[in-house]
């Protein structure tokens, strides 16, 4: 049986590092396939392209790694090093600087002043240039290097180095198989680093979602965001003639872009020659609690303080109902209120509680028997109002 030697990540792997960068990633959106489209489960980019660099390089200090790789490793990391600390200041070194690691600095400013020497000769080289390696995967797991030529160029080197000196072909890449892609992060991170990726899933969105990511961009480019942005517009044309008629523009011209749906019920009318008022039940008048963007409903209401109501003419039931006629009722009114201290306010005066339901005002009551009884099993099934927002 052939003996290989220990891959990085079976050996070690800077994972403090590493998880720092997975947990700022969260909150970068510009530039990130989790734009794309929205995948549960979706793995950190900063951790799969960590963990692909340490599954395919040797660990150097291992006795069965190639000799051929620890000498491709010593030229490119030695190259990268005085890329990162040029004899004179260049706007490449200041940007790998900005975004160096303070625990991998003075490795990389020794080896490039050369009082840090990888020398093969000297057994203690292999562990070294592990450290090396360990260092150099940390930064390149920053979201700002994973663009960069210096980390893209020596990840690429390092990984067709290992490929050849472990058995591969010269002149082949090695392949990276992900038979449950979903996102795409890990095979998006394979050709990053310079492999080749396969990627599949039973799921056909994700399949979608990697076609995209792998090869239509890599193979269209600027050309496919054009055609997206251009047949996007055209979608949301004809978008708009088809549901026009579902959002009716408000009195003040604006457009609403969701309905609030709640179901309803009648209050008890005590006078005869009243309509009834359709009540909303509603557990919360909130639409915003965030910090910065508090808004919630309040009921319309006059001078006096009364809840201000619209006659209207409901066909009342569904098609189970057995009352199935129209009737005559009053209509409520929101508005949408803040800041927060008027929010909170008008957040309170919710309808629907644990014990029945609150009526509006004292002229149009609604008990706890009438709400709960008005529901799917009388012949007056509820109906059920919205409200754009």
């Amino acid at each position: 049986m052939t003996a290989y030697p220990k891959r990085l990540i079976e050996v070690d792997l800077p994972i403090a590092r590493i998880s720092a960068h997975a947990r700022r990633e969260k909150s970068i959106r510009h530039g990130h396939i989790s734009t794309l489209h929205i995948w549960w489960a979706r793995r950190p980019l900063a951790a799969c392209r960590a963990v692909i660099c340490a599954a395919l390089w040797p660990d150097p200090a291992d006795p069965l790694c190639p000799p051929a790789f620890r000498e491709a490793a010593v030229v490119a990391l030695t190259a990268f090093a005085k890329r990162v600390n040029p004899d004179l200041l260049t706007e490449e070194s200041r940007q790998l600087q900005e975004t160096l690691s303070d625990e991998s600095r003075g490795r990389w400013e020794a080896l490039a002043a050369g009082t840090l020497t990888l020398d093969l000769a000297d057994e203690t080289t292999g562990f070294m240039l592990r450290m090396c390696l360990l260092d150099f995967i940390a930064d390149f797991a920053n979201w700002d290097n994973s663009t960069v030529p210096a980390y893209l160029e020596t990840s690429r080197a390092l990984t067709q180095a290992a490929h050849e000196a472990l058995g591969g072909a010269p002149g082949t890449r090695p392949l990276v198989v992900d038979p449950f892609a979903g996102g795409g992060s890990i095979p998006l991170e394979a050709l990053r680093v310079g492999a080749d990726a396969f990627a599949s899933d039973l799921n056909p969105v994700p399949v979608l979602l990697n076609k995209v990511v792998l090869e239509y961009i890599p193979k269209y480019g600027k050309r496919l965001a054009e055609e997206v942005r251009k047949w996007g517009k055209w979608i949301k044309r004809e978008a708009e003639k088809e549901l026009a008629e579902f959002y009716p523009k408000d009195p003040d011209g604006a457009t609403p872009i969701a309905y609030l749906w709640a179901r309803t019920v009648l209050s008890e009318e005590p006078i005869a020659d009243r309509a009834p008022v359709e009540i909303p039940l509603l557990r919360t008048m909130w639409l915003s609690k965030r910090k910065d963007f508090t808004f919630a409903l309040r009921w319309v209401r006059d001078k006096h303080g009364h809840v201000v109501t619209e006659n209207a003419v409901i066909q009342w039931g569904g098609p189970r109902c057995l009352d199935q006629k129209a009737s005559f009722l009053r209509e409520t009114g929101f508005q949408p209120v803040s800041p927060a201290g008027e929010g909170r306010g008008a957040a309170q005066s919710s309808v629907a509680r644990r014990s029945g339901a609150a009526a509006l005002t004292r002229r149009d009551p609604l008990n706890f028997t009438h709400a709960r009884a008005f529901g799917p099993a009388t012949t007056s099934a509820p109906r059920y109002t919205s409200h754009g927002v």
